[in-house]
């Protein structure tokens, strides 16, 4: 997935209108690919999205303090989201190496559909709404 190009960036301002600008195409791609990610199954839109919180994240590790209180924990529901996604693509990619043996096939769809689960549950929780709500004032 290429990264969205970033509009209105001007090499003579300061740094936080910059990163602004920057934060908040970031965090619109993520939230872009909420509504098919959450689907079951969906693992292209759940890849991308995972791609997506990677670059917030590290973003947000060189930008956090610009937007503080709100980047760090916005970063730090950047990262976790990230790491269920990551889990979530791994168990789907084992699955699909490993059919045929069914016990192994069995844990793994089990794996899958509890990360699958977790990623939902984490998007809807108050605390990443909140996060991502907070960093997108921040930047506006």
């Amino acid at each position: 997935m290429k990264a969205k190009k970033v509009e209105g960036l001007e090499a003579d301002r300061p740094l936080r209108p910059n990163a602004g600008r920057i934060v908040a195409t970031r965090l619109g791609e993520l939230r872009g690919f909420a509504e098919a990610a959450l689907e079951p199954g969906a693992a292209e839109a759940q890849h991308d999205m995972r791609i997506a919180a990677k670059r917030l994240r590290y973003l947000l590790e060189v930008t956090e303090s610009c937007f503080e209180p709100a980047g760090k924990p916005a970063r730090r529901a950047a990262k976790e989201l990230q790491g269920i996604l990551g889990e979530l693509r791994d168990a789907e990619a084992m699955l699909d190496r490993e059919t045929g043996i069914a016990s192994l096939e069995s844990l793994l769809r089990t794996r899958g559909d509890l990360l699958f689960a977790r990623f939902q549950e984490f998007w809807e929780e108050e605390s990443t709404v909140e996060a991502f709500d907070r960093l997108e004032e921040a930047v506006s």
